[in-house]
């Protein structure tokens, strides 16, 4: 299986970080995870990614304020916004502030 590239998955919840890191894994991409949003800025300003996965509904730093760190770092780094607690304001707010996707 080919290497496809460097995603960083940031998820507050252990099973959900599970499930994606499996199935990107088994696609045959490299995935580091991240329990918190500072953790997965911290990451993102340490490694270089191919794009990023962010829950929208965590403690101290949300799925908006992951987005707007991840871009002050690399403008150009796709951002996917996943959320269980989905509005039509979010999804337009994440999508103006630059997300890639909002599912």
């Amino acid at each position: 299986m080919r290497r496809q590239g460097s995603i960083l998955v940031i998820d507050d919840e252990e099973i959900m970080r599970e499930i994606l890191d499996t199935l990107l894994t088994r696609e045959g991409y490299t995935v580091r995870l991240a329990s918190s949003g500072r953790d997965g800025v911290e990451l993102a300003r340490s490694t270089p990614f191919d794009a990023v996965i962010t829950d929208m509904m965590m403690p101290e730093m949300d799925g908006l304020q992951v987005l707007a760190a991840v871009r002050a770092i690399d403008d150009d780094l796709p951002v996917i916004m996943v959320t269980a607690f989905a509005s039509m304001e979010t999804a337009v707010s994440a999508m103006k502030k630059g997300a890639f996707d909002y599912i």
